[in-house]
């Protein structure tokens, strides 16, 4: 029996027009190059289909940095 992978997941922008392909953010797994990365592609309007690569390395050290400082970058408007 073959398991189902999930291969991309959205991420909702947080507006009231929302739509799941144009004001989104999509990530998952890029095996297409040598070696496996995450893959984060920016479909919202700020990032217009930009795509950023990271190994899972830095991906995890990413996460761990902004866990630690996330609460001294961010304000409110």
């Amino acid at each position: 029996m073959n398991k189902e992978v999930i291969t991309q997941v959205s991420i909702k922008a947080d507006r009231s027009d929302w739509h799941p392909i144009f004001n989104t953010i999509k990530v998952g797994p890029d095996d297409e190059a040598g070696g496996s990365y995450l893959k984060i592609i920016g479909e919202d309007e700020m990032n217009d289909g930009r795509v950023l690569a990271l190994d899972w390395d830095e991906w995890d050290n990413l996460v761990e940095v902004v866990a630690k400082y996330r609460k001294d970058w961010e304000w409110k408007e």
